[in-house]
């Protein structure tokens, strides 16, 4: 689930290809709120063409469009190709937002719904980069009570569990590998490190499957499934449904684990992610 780096192509090309959820609508405030969507997916210049099978529009409305944002500043003109960039009003507004919403409160109502549906915890765990650990950060309860404490805003490992595998199953491996390095026994059982080999083919299953399953890595009894979410920079952190091992079928851990994952990539594309 990684986020794919935009190409010249996406940008400019002949064919629609950044994610606007349809065709736009047909109000100026729609069509102009679709437009900042689609320049901020394309991450670089965009050309008329380009905005015109995006947005479902014809060439000419796509350009009168561009002009009405440009004359407001929230799209700037570049001459020298007759393509289109993210305005300075754009970044603005855009640098407030960034600045004064965090992952974690875009995450909680998240959290909060898949707790309702599966009547289990479900966590936000955020990716502290600088400490090369994982947090959990935002919580919601199911009416089922755990038979085991989580520490919420401590630093945890991201060796053992769902929730610390599936944030670093998309980081670099010279990361990994320092993280290895330093790292103990599993707090749970007292397992020995894993091998490097062994931890890469893990996570190479991770990233297949979408998700992350552990069995009493973190915590004695307790069962995690979480999936990667990801910001505008990479991986920032998970969503992790968490329960006793007894409690949830292991036929049923696919499903949920489907659910969780499709939860976190719209998550991912809230947070500013290219998915």
């Amino acid at each position: 689930m990684a986020p794919p780096p935009a190409s010249d192509q996406t940008k400019t090309g002949d064919t629609a290809t950044a994610g606007t959820g349809g065709a736009a609508g047909t109000g100026t405030v729609s069509r102009a709120l679709m437009l900042l969507s689609v320049l901020a997916d394309a991450g670089g210049e965009v050309t008329v063409k380009y905005v015109s099978d995006t947005m479902q529009l014809s060439p000419s409305t796509a350009h009168r469009l561009l002009q009405l944002m440009k004359d407001e500043g929230y799209v700037e003109a570049v001459p020298r190709n007759r393509t289109y960039v993210v305005g300075p009003a754009f970044y603005r507004v855009a640098a407030k937002v960034v600045g004064s919403v965090s992952p974690v409160t875009m995450a909680q109502p998240v959290v909060e719904a898949l707790a309702q549906r599966f009547d289990e915890t479900v966590l936000f765990g955020l990716y502290l980069r600088t400490e090369q650990a994982m947090s959990f950060s935002a919580r919601a309860d199911g009416s089922q009570r755990l038979r085991y404490q989580i520490d919420i805003d401590k630093p945890l490992s991201l060796v053992w569990g769902a929730s610390g595998k599936a944030i670093m199953a998309h980081l670099p491996k010279e990361t990994i590998a320092a993280i290895l390095a330093k790292e103990g026994p599993s707090p749970a059982t007292g397992a020995p490190v894993p091998a490097a080999d062994a931890l890469a083919a893990e996570l190479a299953a991770i990233r297949a499957r979408g998700f992350a399953v552990s069995e009493s890595e973190k915590l004695p009894d307790a069962r995690g499934v979480a999936a990667p979410v990801f910001g505008a920079s990479g991986v920032c952190g998970c969503l992790c449904l968490t329960s006793p091992k007894q409690r949830i079928a292991s036929l049923s851990i696919d499903a949920i684990g489907g659910e969780i994952a499709r939860a976190a990539h719209d998550l991912s594309r809230t947070l500013g992610a290219s998915t």
